[in-house]
């Protein structure tokens, strides 16, 4: 059974009030689905103990991590390719996501959304406070509300535990007037090993971050590159914060905005970064046993 801590706010309802967490603990746990009920167990993946799968869904991202007792979800990919998003997930066996972080609410983090909630159980979802007037974003809340599941806003420093793996907060940590800058931010750990999930985090928000955070809360071996690789995002600052071990890019082939940029895979190849991307490498499968991570796929 999943345990979520943490003091983010919980939203019922697209018209309920904000109540902390904190506040209302035990009538979650009493009373929510997201605390209760048996998770499909599955063996272990990709030959270790978890693995994170970034899919590729063109233009776009979408990342899960895996484990032999749950599933977590970054971002949905696009409109276009949603079907097929589903049809990766269903072949993974997945039927219950703990928990769906949804970075920011542009398409291509968000587009599948809807049929992702439509075809799994969601536990829970973890989201920055922040609204479009899109069709696709309305279509997402509407399933949020069908499904009844308790939405976290997205803040620094709030620790979620899902048995074995922990998931941390650690951006925005300010108001921003670009929903890039306003990508939620967060840390997935397993074991020893640590996957850092950047969003479309660009450069001014990574700094704020590790100003505030520290250094060393960013530390990784394995790092999903901000908003596709451009070079308005992954600052020096952030790589020398980072260390990780491996790269992934998620951006689709020949797409018109020229990601990855080359300024990017330049940082990257300074420091001997393994680097993979989705529009070369197809779904990338990065797999752990807690202590070591390396490429599958």
């Amino acid at each position: 059974m999943s345990n979520l801590s943490g003091k983010g706010r919980v939203y019922r309802g697209k018209n309920a009030v904000l109540i902390p967490v904190v506040a209302v603990a035990l009538a979650l746990l009493a009373s929510l689905p997201f605390f209760g009920g048996q998770k499909t167990m599955r063996e272990p993946y990709g030959g270790g103990s978890a693995e994170a799968r970034f899919f590729d869904v063109g233009q776009g991202d979408s990342a899960m991590f895996l484990w032999d007792e749950g599933a977590i979800l970054i971002d949905a990919g696009t409109n276009a390719s949603q079907r097929e998003l589903v049809d990766y997930i269903e072949d993974l066996d997945v039927d219950v996501i703990d928990c769906a972080v949804f970075t920011h609410p542009h398409e291509d983090h968000i587009g599948g959304a809807d049929y992702v909630l439509e075809a799994f159980t969601v536990k829970s979802v973890i989201m920055p406070e922040l609204s479009t007037d899109t069709v696709t974003y309305a279509s997402m809340m509407e399933c949020v509300d069908e499904e009844g599941c308790p939405v976290y806003d997205a803040t620094p420093g709030e620790v979620y535990e899902f048995g074995d793996v922990t998931l941390t907060v650690l951006s925005p940590v300010r108001e921003y007037d670009d929903a890039n800058l306003d990508s939620a931010v967060v840390m997935i750990e397993y074991g020893e090993t640590k996957f850092l999930f950047m969003g479309d985090c660009e450069e001014e928000a990574e700094l704020d971050a590790i100003d505030k955070l520290g250094s060393s809360a960013f530390d990784c071996d394995v790092i999903k590159i901000g908003h596709h690789g451009s070079y308005t995002s992954t600052s020096e600052q952030l790589l020398a914060a980072t260390t990780p071990e491996i790269a992934v890019i998620s951006c689709g082939k020949d797409n018109e905005y020229g990601h990855p940029h080359r300024e990017t895979l330049g940082k990257l190849d300074e420091l001997d970064i393994e680097v993979y991307r989705t529009d070369k490498n197809g779904t990338v499968v990065i797999s752990t046993d807690g202590k070591n991570v390396w490429y599958s796929k």
